[in-house]
């Protein structure tokens, strides 16, 4: 091989190495925090997430009352808005408080 040929061909294996993408661990990781459930949520927080520490979880009685009352779900905005992003489900009766017990 030619000299020419030797120096395109390194810069070449350079260029490819140099700006090829690995997304797959990143993708990876963000499927790790995707919970397709609150049973799975739950194995991470078992008391579940709340998005403020002012935030009361809604109960209604089997007559139809609702009140509201602590709980001791881990207060933390970023992981709510992560779950919700990703399913809404997670916090069926709206009160700012994903997959409470």
């Amino acid at each position: 091989m030619n000299k020419i040929a030797k120096i395109s061909m390194s810069y070449f294996i350079f260029g490819a190495t140099l700006f090829s993408t690995t997304s797959a661990p990143v993708k990876e990781a963000e499927a790790a925090n995707i919970y397709t459930n609150c049973k799975t949520f739950n194995k991470s927080y078992p008391a579940g997430v709340r998005k403020a520490a002012s935030i009361k979880n809604k109960v209604t009685s089997r007559s139809g009352k609702v009140t509201y009352r602590s709980t001791n779900a881990k207060v933390s905005a970023s992981i709510y808005s992560k779950a919700m992003k990703y399913n809404s489900k997670l916090d069926r009766d709206k009160d700012g408080v994903a997959c409470e017990k």
